[in-house]
């Protein structure tokens, strides 16, 4: 039997969704809702399979489970889905893989939404108006988290009282599980290699960003781990900072935690260093303009770059290959040179016109370049599907 899994990603104000036949690891449809909640609310989609131009409808003010209404009526009859797949960034300590969603999956998705508040809550609502409005069809999760379940003991604990790592659960966790999860598999497809004999960092960069150790297809450590704002600096989250700094904040400042909490998620990172913007295309072009707090930004996110896989070079104890994907990591060809250009100390040889010509998938490191790097364009929604697929037989 054919699969087609519906993939669907919901956020704060975007819907994003794919209809994907399996068996040819292809998209059949592809589409996507901006702007939810607004007058100029616009859905648009693409009908893959017909070989068809996206087409575009306003949506006015729609909600969530307007925009699923729409949605699932704009699937052709003809492709109904097998499953729908509902990405959750944040699984807590209770999922390891993808599963099927009962009361019980819904109660612990909302028990870990104060570990992604961003993302878990609306991503919930996503999952209830699916459900109500198709509950024929079965509906998975698949967890962000479940990727980074398998690091050791050593690399996954807080170093906190054991009584209070007991009660509370705290431990880190890891993000982008599913990008990092295809992305190192298709890396080792390129290198020809069997990703279990494969020490990898694979970089996801975008508005969200997150670097991680993969060794022998398992995720060893990772720069995001307990808050999503924490590792890289992001758009406007923060990345890792001082805790002593959030305790002056609250303790000797007076600020309330609602405000460290904007600050540190919404205030912060690539907007706060650069004063302007959260959008790395937009300083690029204010840095060739010279302007220098999109030059401080994007020198402040390149060092934490480099910092992550010096570091994760040396939890591996060497390193073969080096994976940039999503947005900045897929696009933004100065910021890969900068920061491959000062990794030659571990054998990395990054070829300029590769750099600047690569277009999808492939090699930018030079010949002959003991440590390969190589741009992977990810594939999200295609790696939560064939999780899925592999949960029908038993479902």
């Amino acid at each position: 039997m054919q699969n087609r899994i519906l993939v669907i990603n919901c956020g704060s104000t975007t819907i994003k969704f794919q209809l994907i036949d399996t068996e040819h690891r292809t998209a059949l449809v592809k589409g996507s809702v901006d702007r939810l909640g607004r007058a100029d609310c616009e859905a648009k989609i693409a009908y893959l399979y017909k070989n068809e131009p996206s087409t575009a409808k306003s949506l006015g003010h729609a909600s969530h489970q307007d925009a699923l209404a729409w949605m699932f009526n704009a699937l052709p009859q003809e492709l109904k889905p097998t499953a729908v797949g509902h990405r959750v960034v944040h699984g807590g300590n209770f999922f390891d893989q993808a599963v099927q969603i009962d009361e019980r999956v819904l109660a612990n998705i909302a028990a870990s939404s104060s570990l992604a508040p961003l993302h878990n809550p609306i991503q919930l609502e996503g999952i209830r108006a699916s459900q109500t409005l198709h509950p024929e069809i079965p509906h998975f999760a698949s967890f962000d988290t479940a990727f980074h379940q398998s690091k050791p003991l050593v690399h996954r604990m807080v170093p906190l009282p054991a009584q209070v790592v007991q009660t509370y659960g705290y431990r880190k966790f890891g993000f982008h599980g599913a990008s990092h999860r295809y992305v190192s598999r298709r890396a080792a497809a390129l290198l020809g290699r069997d990703i279990r004999d494969l020490r990898l960092v694979t970089c996801h960069l975008g508005g969200g960003s997150s670097v991680t150790a993969v060794q022998g297809g398992m995720a060893v450590d990772t720069s995001a781990t307990y808050g999503t704002f924490t590792g890289m600096p992001m758009g406007s989250r923060s990345g890792d900072i001082d805790a002593g700094i959030i305790l002056d904040l609250l303790m000797e400042k007076g600020k309330t935690p609602q405000e460290v909490y904007n600050m540190l998620y919404k205030e912060s990172g690539l907007l706060g260093i650069s004063g302007v913007s959260a959008d790395m295309a937009e300083l690029e072009r204010l840095e060739a303009e010279g302007h220098q707090g999109a030059q401080l930004a994007r020198e402040y996110y390149a060092y934490s770059l480099k910092k992550f896989i010096g570091a994760f070079a040396a939890v591996m104890n060497g390193i073969d290959g080096i994976v940039f994907t999503a947005g900045i990591g897929e696009h933004d060809a100065p910021l890969r040179y900068r920061v491959c250009k000062d990794l030659a100390w571990m054998g990395l040889q990054i070829d300029e016109v590769l750099n600047r010509q690569i277009r999808g998938e492939g090699f930018i490191s030079a010949a002959g370049s003991a440590v390969a790097a190589l741009v992977i364009p990810t594939n999200e929604e295609l790696a939560i599907a064939l999780e899925i697929e592999e949960l029908l037989p038993n479902t």
